[in-house]
């Protein structure tokens, strides 16, 4: 059965009836340098109150997978490929570097194909990927109508440093200073809703928080803490508070019922957390699975009464195809999607061939991929997440299921395709360099 009808079916079945203009918004949140360590819903001893109210409203997902950094994650997210075809394998900052950047010629993200078939679009936060000196139509381009961002540090530039405190902020083109970064582009975002309430809008927002330099926050600036572990956890307050802002306007604009909001992170923690009473690893850049396990969680009333907890295997490549067909937007004719969609993850639906059995990430040319127990890496290592979720220790010899999972999990790894070459000169010189 065609997906995009059954997406209908269910707005018939949760809202009455529908007409084009109906098709869902999307809200698609992504937290900087935050993982499952320091959000509550999962286990984390840190309290985020906003986003545990989400997962009640949703779906919360045990296992999903970006890339153990940046802008890997980021590029991985727009295109819907996997490192080894885009060519970022590593963290690259383009304004602060130099180079192209991600290639709106060769690339077609899911935003401008969204655009494209009639969604109003906007982006709030971090980009990072363009040059947006050089290339000040970038934005545009790779498909947003608005923009409310932080460029980037630039090189020449000590005044673009600056994302939190006196924020080198840029609105569709126009280049201010704010007095906190993030509650101007929270802002921003709030009222691009509410101007587009009338129409389909996807609203893209990387968020600056709770990536460092970890300062203080509109909450606690008169009282400060300063040890780093306490300025971070200020920080992940702040980000559920602006969070839980954008979506109470979202319900008070009428909206919920027919908003699909996606909330998640880009890679593991930049500081050390606790998963049920358990200290965590810091998981940023880690080779790991703690490197990469983000929180997932998935508001869709259209599509699921909420309140559930799946442990159906997600990554990033996921989101475009999923992005695509909530929004009914066809595939343009010769882009190469990695992922599928989890749509019919978010119905609840049980058939196995809907889902995925195995999930990939990579930095670098080390690459792993896992399934709902086990992890295989090209160098050679094989772990039980289940028994040991820090990979502190290689499968016991005596596991007589373990030769099957790894041979099976090794097939999918040894089938990848070589590395593309990279993007620019430039990366290619800073990654061997590293």
């Amino acid at each position: 059965m065609n997906r995009s009808f059954c997406i209908w079916s269910a707005l018939l079945a949760f809202g009455g009836s529908v007409t084009a203009s109906d098709r869902p918004n999307i809200i698609l949140v992504m937290v900087d340098d935050m993982g499952r360590d320091w959000v509550s819903c999962y286990g984390a001893k840190h309290q985020t109150p906003n986003v545990d109210r989400l997962a009640r409203q949703g779906v919360r997902y045990e296992t999903a997978w970006c890339m153990p950094i940046c802008t890997p994650t980021r590029v991985t997210l727009l295109t819907g490929q996997y490192p080894f075809r885009h060519g970022w394998t590593q963290h690259y900052d383009v304004p602060r570097w130099g180079g192209s950047g991600l290639s709106w010629t060769k690339f077609s993200t899911f935003v401008r194909v969204l655009r494209d078939s009639g969604y109003a679009t906007a982006i709030g936060g971090k980009w990072q990927i363009n040059d947006l000196r050089h290339q000040p139509n970038a934005l545009s381009r790779h498909g947003f109508d608005e923009h409310c961002v932080w460029t980037g540090t630039e090189a020449g530039r000590p005044e673009t440093e600056k994302r939190y405190w006196d924020g080198h902020i840029m609105t569709n083109g126009q280049r201010t200073t704010s007095k906190y970064g993030p509650d101007a582009i929270n802002e921003f975002l709030i009222n691009f809703i509410r101007h587009q309430k009338n129409r389909p809008f996807l609203v893209y927002y990387p968020m600056l928080l709770t990536h460092g330099p970890h300062d203080t926050t509109p909450q606690n600036r008169t009282n400060p803490p300063y040890e780093k572990a306490s300025l971070y956890a200020g920080n992940v307050s702040y980000m559920d508070r602006l969070f839980g802002q954008l979506t109470d306007a979202v319900d008070q604009a009428g909206l919920r019922e027919n908003t699909l909001v996606v909330f998640t992170g880009d890679n593991g923690s930049a500081v050390a957390g606790s998963l049920n009473g358990e200290p965590y690893a810091k998981g940023k850049g880690r080779r790991a699975d703690y490197g990469v396990h983000v929180p997932l969680i998935v508001r869709a009333p259209f599509l699921t009464t909420g309140g559930r907890i799946s442990r159906d295997l997600i990554d990033f490549t996921d989101l475009y195809p999923t992005l695509l067909e909530i929004g009914d937007a066809k595939l343009p004719d010769g882009v190469t999607l990695d992922g599928r969609s989890f749509v019919p993850s978010l119905r609840g639906d049980d058939d196995p061939f809907d889902k995925r059995n195995w999930i990939y990430s990579q930095i670098g040319e080390f690459r792993m991929v896992r399934d709902w127990h086990h992890v295989v890496d090209n160098q050679g290592s094989f772990h039980d997440l289940e028994k040991d979720p820090l990979q502190q220790s290689e499968v016991s010899p005596l596991d007589k299921q373990a030769p099957h999972r790894r041979q099976r999990l090794q097939m999918i790894l040894d089938r990848f395709p070589k590395d593309a070459p990279a993007p620019f000169e430039e990366f290619a010189e800073r990654y061997h360099s590293r």
